[in-house]
């Protein structure tokens, strides 16, 4: 199905105050570690190559256990009003597309909309683990076709890890289930889609769409009331489903990947990022990798990805983009777009 014309705004991000290097997170599990001293440092040695692996280099971690999701996300909208000239009057959708959360009910997006002031919007979230917010975008597509009276969505995510991280690894086999993370980091995001283009540049969605694998569902978890356990080996073997699915999807476009200007993925690790794009036959160096920076954000990974696009490197009219997640589950998503102008007739509120 073709889409009608839909415009994806500059994201908004945020991220908390308190930076944290690798340091500060071996020390954490330093602090937990309750083996023998002369087997400490195969545990040290082997978070080191995590670390070295996935080029992370830091991470931003909200160390307060009262912080609230929903205020994050709710930072992230008023950025992201900020960055497109936009105001909240002509909202009637507002989509939360994150894991995090601090109640089974109401949705997440609930609290957003009363704390932006919104009144009457039509409020929801969308699951999907660390595809949550792509696929929020997806969802909200969907209800701009539907609806001819809906005209711009609010689609946000937002990731505090809390208590969801553990430190306490004994031995180096632990890290087969707990590496994944030690490279966390904490960040909201957002996007605005509407059926006009943005004032300060946008990027005209031309496809979006979603391939599950359901039965890997178990590798990657975060048990109600436990931690995250992932199975990273696994999870970056099934990459390999990845190339093909992308490579489908540009050819339904009538693009290659040599057509395509930026690469605005999800971020595991920059060294899964870099292997995919290889895999596809793109020249990595099309790639944004904002892991070092950041960590691994979750499903707010592609909107600070997006955002360090922006930073890094000057867009161009025309240019093809391709934003996409993969996620515990096993699924992936893509959207394509391509670049537009500021113009003096676009939306700005």
């Amino acid at each position: 199905m073709s889409l009608p014309e839909l415009y994806l705004s500059k994201p908004g991000v945020t991220f908390p105050a308190t930076r944290v290097d690798n340091r500060e997170i071996i020390r954490r599990v330093r602090e937990q570690y309750r083996g023998s001293e002369e087997n400490w440092p195969s545990v040290e040695s082997g978070i080191e190559h995590v670390f070295g692996l996935c080029k992370t280099r830091q991470r931003f971690l909200d160390p307060n256990p009262e912080a609230r999701v929903a205020d994050y996300a709710v930072t992230a909208v008023k950025h992201c009003l900020e960055v497109n000239r936009a105001t909240l009057d002509d909202v009637d959708l507002l989509l939360c597309g994150g894991i995090a959360r601090q109640y089974f009910e109401p949705a997440t997006a609930m609290e957003v909309a009363a704390k932006l002031g919104l009144k009457r919007t039509h409020a929801f979230d969308v699951t999907a683990a660390c595809v949550g917010h792509l696929e929020a975008v997806q969802t909200a597509a969907a209800y701009l076709t539907l609806r001819d009276d809906y005209r711009t969505a609010v689609v946000c995510t937002s990731e505090l890890s809390g208590h969801f991280l553990s430190y306490d690894i004994q031995t180096v086999r632990d890290l087969y289930m707990k590496s994944a993370g030690l490279t966390i980091g904490n960040a909201a995001a957002c996007f605005l889609l509407s059926k006009q283009p943005w004032a300060g540049g946008c990027l005209r969605l031309m496809a979006i769409d979603t391939y599950t694998v359901p039965d890997h569902w178990n590798l990657c978890q975060v048990p109600i009331d436990g931690t995250l356990m992932s199975s990273s080996v696994e999870l970056m073997r099934l990459g390999k489903l990845i190339p093909p699915f992308l490579n489908g999807k540009l050819a339904s476009l009538g693009w290659t990947s040599e057509d395509v200007n930026h690469f605005v993925f999800h971020q595991p690790s920059e060294i899964m990022v870099r292997k995919i794009l290889e895999d596809s036959g793109v020249d990595p160096e099309k790639g944004i990798y904002s892991h070092p920076n950041y960590g691994n954000t979750a499903s707010a990974s592609v909107g600070v990805t997006f955002n360090q696009l922006l930073e890094e490197r000057e867009l161009r009219a025309g240019d093809k983009l391709v934003l996409g997640s993969a996620a515990a589950g096993f699924s992936v998503v893509f959207a394509a777009g391509e670049w537009v102008q500021p113009s003096a007739g676009a939306t700005s509120g």
